[in-house]
């Protein structure tokens, strides 16, 4: 990164540091991202992370987001934590990518769904080195191993060992590395 590069990089990620997230060096976050009334002391970014812009990075209650070094992250993802989710490294994340380990609780007897709270959290762990394609969902409770690929537009709500190439809506896996 030239000068100019690392001035715009400091200036764009120090609102969120100001939060309470953790850069490693070289990590960089792109314009347009909200979190403006949340508390980002539990999202820490490992060395060399590239997010692109307008990215939305929740932690509820004591819920963290761990993203490993080497690591990119497409352009108006979602990732929300209330237990824990884990991105291994040099993993590739497309854009509208949307990762969730909680969901509205719709059992409630309450009259709107904004009053309804949340689920508990399960723990989300994508291995090294995945490859996540567009518009994916991935739901609470879901381990990926290492090497995994995920195709465009899929639902994935349950785990995949390493090399497992998985497709569609609910997803399934399809073929090993």
């Amino acid at each position: 990164m030239n000068i100019f590069s690392k001035l715009i990089a400091y200036f764009l990620k120090l609102p969120a540091q100001l939060k309470g997230m953790k850069f490693g060096p070289n990590s960089f976050i792109g314009p347009g991202y909200d979190f403006i009334f949340l508390d980002l002391s539990n999202v820490e970014v490992k060395k060399n992370v590239m997010i692109g812009k307008r990215a939305w990075l929740q932690t509820v209650d004591s819920g963290k987001i761990l993203i490993g070094s080497g690591t990119h992250i497409g352009r108006d993802v979602v990732l929300s934590a209330r237990n824990e989710i884990t991105i291994g490294e040099n993993c590739l994340l497309s854009y509208r990518v949307s990762i969730l380990d909680h969901n509205h609780n719709l059992n409630r007897s309450e009259n709107s769904p904004m009053k309804s709270g949340l689920t508990p959290g399960q723990k989300i762990t994508i291995g090294n080195n995945c490859f996540i394609g567009a518009n994916v969902c991935i739901t609470k409770g879901v381990t990926l191993g290492s090497h995994c690929v995920v195709g465009a537009n899929s639902v994935v709500t349950k785990s995949y060992p390493d090399n497992s190439i998985i497709v569609g809506n609910p997803a399934r896996k399809v073929k090993s590395l």
